[in-house]
């Protein structure tokens, strides 16, 4: 099978067929260096057992933004994943 790759926000590349797990979406609170800036992620675990964290930072004001573009990565990622697995 081809190595389908999917690109996270921050640029990096990863291959879809090495996908264990994606998790849900959690809201992890407060940055420790700014206390005015929260993070919304989810997981990804690899099945080498690697763990990533894709993150999307949000000031209380666009908490909704920020969740609704952390929500269509994670939804691409798993229609890639799907798609992958369909192969």
């Amino acid at each position: 099978m081809d190595q389908v790759s999917y690109i996270l926000p921050n640029k990096e590349r990863i291959k879809v067929s090495e996908i264990s797990r994606i998790g849900k979406i959690k809201d992890r609170g407060e940055y420790r260096h700014d206390t005015s800036l929260y993070k919304w992620s989810f997981i990804i675990t690899f099945n080498n057992g690697e763990i990533k964290d894709v993150e999307e930072p949000y000031y209380y004001s666009n908490w909704g933004d920020a969740r609704t573009k952390l929500e269509k990565i994670r939804n691409d990622l798993i229609q890639a994943f799907g798609n992958y697995i369909i192969q």
